[in-house]
């Protein structure tokens, strides 16, 4: 089929050949037995589509002898949770496959502006992973941005006393940190493999390009560690700032029991049932004995500030 005859293809559905032999395929399979019918005329390993149809399946490449097959995970942030999702890639000599189990903005782009991308299928097929993953890689860093926004004003709660601040916060975006930190580093790992193992599939004029992909990994990593540090320092001042409140008032407290006790003494003393207790009979008594305890509750306050206990 000629170029001219090229059409764009509907999402989730097998294209034919769309320029001098190489096809593109795009599946969003129902279920595995779909996935297998779709993919039998391939010679696909029952163990690559086992790891397709499940979004749990780690990042990595595998080489087999008629293809390579790499699953690489796009991230989405939605109610200040990471969601990650699996794009699998299966590329031969002739047919490069993309494998999602849901909609993807990132694909369904590329398919409905083809007259704009058809261009990759002429550089070749391994460009169209290149197209996916770099997009993806590129939505991942305005994710770190949000991720940062929230801890500068973490930050400026913490040092401002915010009774709204949410402790649980801070954990939730070191988590969320934390994932983004794995999959970029298992990221640079693929496409380290991708660039020095090199096969029949993938070609040496696409090395700049998964290249430039890893540069932004790389500079993701980078922000992605500073921002992780901000937050780090911001729980640590915060912590600091509640054990030292928690300390002045168990500070506090200690001194007023400390100034009471010698009170409660003389107060327990006068209240013992003998007959004979000196000023018990005095008419002034009760005066003096409350002269007595004050007298004593500012020595000890006085003996304290001496010692800069408080």
């Amino acid at each position: 089929m000629s170029l001219k005859e090229a059409v764009p293809i509907e999402p989730d559905k097998i294209p034919i050949p769309i320029y001098k032999h190489k096809t593109w395929v795009h599946i969003t399979p129902k279920n595995e037995t779909e996935l297998s019918k779709i993919l039998s005329n391939y010679g696909i390993h029952p163990l690559t589509i086992e790891d397709i149809m499940n979004p749990q399946s780690r990042i990595k490449k595998e080489q087999f002898p008629n293809y390579t097959y790499i699953i690489f995970r796009g991230l989405h942030f939605e109610n200040n949770q990471i969601v990650a999702k699996n794009f699998n890639f299966i590329i031969t000599r002739t047919t490069v496959i993309t494998v999602v189990l849901d909609h993807r903005n990132t694909i369904n782009d590329i398919i409905q502006e083809w007259n704009k991308n058809k261009e990759l299928i002429e550089k070749g097929l391994e460009f169209i992973i290149h197209r996916i993953i770099d997009v993806e890689t590129d939505h991942i860093l305005p994710i770190v941005f949000r991720i940062e926004d929230q801890a500068e004003e973490l930050e400026s709660q913490v040092f401002n006393n915010d009774r709204r601040l949410d402790i649980s916060m801070i954990f939730l975006m070191r988590g969320n940190l934390q994932l983004i930190k794995k999959v970029i580093n298992q990221h640079i790992e693929i496409l380290k493999e991708v660039e020095t193992s090199k096969t029949d599939f993938i070609t040496v004029e696409s090395d700049a390009f998964f290249r430039d992909v890893r540069d932004h990994s790389y500079r993701i990593l980078d922000i992605t560690e500073t921002v992780k540090e901000m937050i780090s320092s911001a729980l640590e001042v915060h912590l600091t700032i509640s054990s030292r409140k928690s300390n002045e008032i168990i500070t506090i407290l200690t001194m007023m029991t400390a100034v009471l006790l010698p009170m409660s003494l003389i107060t327990g003393l006068y209240g013992m049932n003998f007959k004979y207790i000196p000023l018990l009979e005095d008419q002034d008594g009760f005066f003096i004995s409350l002269g007595f305890m004050t007298f004593v509750g500012l020595l000890m306050y006085t003996f304290f500030r001496v010692k800069r206990w408080f």
